[in-house]
């Protein structure tokens, strides 16, 4: 019985050592990372190439939501080229702007202008019925750009929401 429980207790004296020493070398991992995007954020203007970026698996609810805006854009012009129309019920205007982003230095005067036009043409959208497939395309352009000046990433997938005649 005496040998049972000092090998159990040594078997959990080594893997508490195990945990501790992996738990040390990620921190130490994280530091070096911490430490070489805040070179890569200094040396670098836009603020979408650096590391906090590229985690999907940790996105930041500003992200979220412009992914959410991203799909009820697609919902958005697949109607209009049907020739149905969209209202606002449906797609209600998502306050991105208001929660966290990825990058916190976008955070300045001119985001928050470049949400407000945003917002603007979102609204106009609904007002003009007749003219949806227009100014649904001056959404998108308020989409494009913001992104060319705060977050180049997506631009790719942006530009292709755009209605061409």
């Amino acid at each position: 019985m005496k040998i049972k429980s000092i090998i159990f207790l040594s078997a959990l004296f080594f893997a508490l050592i195990y945990s501790c020493s992996n738990a040390m070398d990620k921190n130490k991992e994280q530091s070096q990372s911490n430490s070489s995007t805040e070179k890569i954020t200094d040396t670098i203007d836009e603020s979408c190439n650096n590391e906090t970026i590229k985690d999907p698996n940790n996105p930041k609810p500003m992200a979220l939501m412009m992914r959410e805006m991203a799909k009820n854009a697609q919902l958005i012009k697949e109607l209009i080229a049907k020739g149905e129309q969209v209202d606002s019920l449906k797609f209600p205007f998502i306050r991105f702007y208001l929660v966290e982003p990825t990058d916190p230095s976008v955070l300045e005067p001119q985001f928050y202008e470049n949400a407000r036009l945003f917002q603007e043409a979102y609204k106009a959208l609904f007002k003009h019925p007749k003219e949806q497939t227009k100014y649904y395309n001056l959404v998108i352009g308020k989409c494009v750009n913001c992104h060319q000046s705060y977050c180049s990433g997506p631009l790719k997938r942006i530009r292709k929401l755009i209605i061409t005649p």
